[in-house]
């Protein structure tokens, strides 16, 4: 029994099992869009791996430790001990002839995988002495998409309508991720706001035209669709059209009533939010910048 053992037992009441050691695994990105994604890809792609081709054998000169050691004198009746790696096994502690191989691999992209997820081969990194090889691993990358936003099996598009579309109803075409022509087109009577409740975007969805589920592709994610309602300009509109939409729209604006003698009658300018808690003298400036344009002078007696 090994020295190392019996520290194991003493210290711990058991000996520790015996693992192979593993190599590294080997990590390849694999750049993926959104359709590829949705639809699944196979691609074959050459890795070049290092293979045994005769059985290892313990390097004689460290002992299969992969290091050995050397005695250095510094100073009379004294020796330093140092620890250094074998330089006929490299510090693999075994010796053996490899060759590179070239291997093609089949990698298969499932429906509905997700950003940083693995493909995983097993076993197909560098064969290297005493050691079990490591896993060949290709990692999803998602490229962003130009039109539609994931989360999950979720996906999102924006659309922005003009005020006729937002209250007369409307209809606009999109191709989606599997190719298909989808037309989206409102409901009799349909109203988009330009906000939800509580000043949230105003959103509405298309049930099951997400992403597909991974392992289960026929189960789908929900298509959201945030809208933004685009008023007119300043002017845009002529009067009569501003009075025929007065007559037909609920809630025309009441007229007040009030003293124009008495009363100060003002417009509103547009702003910017960011603003907002800026406005006014910035405070004591004014006091500070009188004394600063007036020297101090000294008085005589």
């Amino acid at each position: 029994m090994q020295g190392e053992d019996l520290f194991n037992i003493f210290f711990s009441g058991r000996k520790r099992s015996q693992c192979p050691r593993r190599g590294e695994d080997v990590n390849h990105p694999l750049k993926l869009s959104l359709e590829d994604l949705y639809r699944s890809k196979t691609f074959k792609l050459a890795v070049n791996r290092q293979v045994l081709v005769e059985a290892p054998k313990m390097c004689q000169t460290c002992d299969g430790r992969g290091y050995v050691f050397d005695l250095r004198q510094i100073a009379i009746g004294m020796v330093q001990q140092l620890q250094r790696r074998c330089q006929d096994c490299g510090g693999e502690g075994y010796r053996c002839k490899t060759e590179m191989e070239r291997k093609i691999l089949e990698v298969h992209v499932e429906k509905g995988m997700q950003h940083k997820e693995r493909i995983v081969f097993q076993r197909m990194a560098d064969e290297r002495p005493g050691m079990e090889a490591g896993n060949v691993n290709f990692i999803v990358h998602e490229i962003e998409h130009n039109y539609f936003k994931r989360k999950g099996a979720d996906l999102l598009i924006r659309k922005t309508l003009s005020l006729n579309e937002a209250i007369c109803g409307f209809e606009w075409k999109i191709t989606h991720l599997d190719n298909r022509n989808v037309v989206i087109k409102s409901k009799a009577g349909e109203i988009i706001r330009a906000l939800a409740e509580g000043g949230r975007p105003f959103v509405k969805i298309l049930s099951g035209e997400g992403m597909p589920s991974k392992g289960n592709p026929f189960v789908k994610g929900d298509l959201y669709v945030i809208f933004n309602v685009e008023f007119p300009k300043d002017n845009e509109l002529d009067s009569e059209v501003v009075k025929s939409l007065r007559k037909t729209l609920p809630n025309p604006s009441m007229q007040v009533e009030y003293d124009s003698e008495t009363t100060e009658i003002m417009h509103l300018n547009h702003a910017d939010i960011r603003n907002f808690g800026k406005g006014g003298a910035a405070e004591n400036s004014a006091y500070e910048d009188e004394n600063r344009s007036q020297p101090i002078q000294c008085q005589q007696s």
